[in-house]
């Protein structure tokens, strides 16, 4: 028998969460000209190459229009541009420019100076732990595409 209390008093704490992480991220962010958002996109393109909105959009469950009009916003800025997609004529992928890439670089290595000082709280399998929680309650609460048969 499972006591699903815990589990619900974790998830209850996802919300201050995020707000939290998000109003750090934002303090990072700060003189670089850039929305929460569009270093969500910058981060994606760094780690993961070029992208189309739609790819972008999955992963960070976000709307596609949300995502597109950010990086349009991005495209505008100089930090994103746009390349011919040989897997799908009309969606096109997003790379970063080299302003873009050095932008992203920046706000990562100022990021991870905070990430380093509250690691140093928790051990590797306390980290590990929390990730693996993570990622179930994502699994366990994403929508699921039905096929009705």
């Amino acid at each position: 028998m499972y006591d699903s209390t815990n589990l619900y008093n974790f998830i209850r704490l996802v919300r201050p969460l995020y707000k939290v992480l998000e109003n750090a991220v934002a303090r990072e962010l700060d003189g670089t000209g850039l929305t929460v958002t569009e270093r969500a996109v910058l981060e994606r393109l760094h780690d993961h190459g070029p992208l189309s909105v739609p790819r972008i959009a999955d992963r960070l469950i976000a709307p596609r229009q949300f995502v597109q009009k950010t990086a349009n916003a991005l495209i505008e800025k100089g930090f994103v541009e746009r390349r011919q997609n040989t897997a799908h004529r009309r969606s096109k992928l997003l790379v970063l420019s080299a302003s873009g890439a050095e932008l992203i670089e920046t706000v990562l290595a100022r990021e991870a100076i905070n990430i380093a000082s509250v690691s140093e709280c928790l051990s590797p399998e306390e980290i590990a732990t929390a990730m693996r929680v993570t990622e179930v309650i994502i699994e366990g609460f994403a929508e699921k595409e039905t096929k009705d048969d």
